[in-house]
């Protein structure tokens, strides 16, 4: 073969190669924009599952969505607090935005209840049809009457263009007074509610087929918890690093008596894992970690210091099963 004819087909095989490579490329994208459109089949879960929809916690974080957890068996979902991006976050994990119909918020601060109304309109525009039930400490009927009062024009609107089912529009909302027992298809719930200073929150037991978790976004009195979560597979809970408070105020970090108030809140890192000893929780997720840590295994070595179970901190869409 003379050089010339060498070379002929050395530039014929480079080109397909980047065709083929383009067209590889090209291919992927068009997979990563259908998976940000393309319709969700319900999701199944089996054996009772954690899904970490969003772990972020008070304040904005890119990397991490604003709080959000659900608990599955079967195709029965409760979806636990709603914070930023709640929509994206369910899609992220692969769950269709119309399958959770139960929706437990924790408290009524801010940070568990700003993707209520997203959940709430952008679930109807796909497809729920049965109202989206909503279930929170006293004074959560206030909170969802002004965003139905809010929304009624532009949802009203949507639902016509749309040809919406008007069940899939309502809300039916229950306040836990104190404690509570709930049965949401195959998901036993059990809420449990604690006055705090001038806030009440709940945490709340699941179980299902042999299996149990229970939550608290909130720094629930901790003797309360270890009796109410005890003996469950998984303990989830939201903590703030005692000791990075500390290095803050000597380092001279303003407004720290914010920061102060904001952790007294929340359990401490330091202690989370007596509580979850106490419990006798087989393991412990942690979500809602202020600061988020840099590297996991320090702030599991942090909690191992009081407790020997596994120590599970998930990204966003992370499943955790017993």
């Amino acid at each position: 073969m003379s050089p010339r004819l060498r070379f002929a087909v050395f530039v014929v095989m480079v080109v397909l190669v980047a065709v083929m490579w383009g067209m590889a490329w090209i291919s992927k994208r068009f997979e990563a924009v259908a998976a940000g459109v393309a319709a969700l089949q319900p999701v199944e879960l089996r054996p009772l599952t954690g899904v970490a929809v969003g772990t972020g916690g008070t304040f904005e974080n890119h990397r991490r969505l604003g709080p959000g957890v659900v608990f599955g068996f079967g195709q029965d979902l409760v979806l636990v607090d709603t914070g930023r991006g709640i929509a994206e976050a369910l899609r992220a994990a692969g769950i269709p935005v119309s399958q959770p119909r139960y929706v437990v918020l924790t408290t009524l601060r801010p940070e568990n209840g700003l993707g209520l109304d997203d959940l709430w309109l952008t679930g109807w525009l796909e497809g729920r049809s049965e109202p989206l039930r909503v279930i929170g400490p006293p004074g959560l009927r206030g909170l969802v009457k002004g965003l139905q009062q809010a929304w009624a024009g532009p949802a009203g609107a949507m639902a016509r263009r749309w040809a919406l089912p008007p069940a899939g529009g309502e809300i039916a909302v229950t306040e836990v007074m104190d404690e509570q027992a709930l049965e949401l298809g195959q998901l036993k719930l059990r809420l449990h509610r604690i006055v705090e200073r001038d806030a009440a929150t709940l945490a709340l037991r699941v179980e299902a087929g042999g299996h149990s978790m229970a939550l608290a976004s909130a720094g629930l009195g901790a003797e309360q918890l270890e009796d109410f979560a005890q003996g469950v597979d998984w303990l989830w809970l939201g903590a703030v690093y005692g000791a990075s408070l500390d290095q803050a105020e000597k380092a001279g970090v303003e407004h720290m008596e914010v920061l102060r108030r904001e952790a007294a809140d929340h359990f401490l890192l330091e202690e989370v894992g007596a509580v979850a000893a106490a419990a006798g929780a087989r393991g412990l997720v942690l979500t809602r970690l202020r600061p988020p840590p840099v590297f996991a295994s320090q702030y599991r070595n942090v909690v191992g210091r009081s407790y020997r179970g596994a120590v599970v901190i998930p990204e966003d869409g992370e499943q955790i099963t017993p």
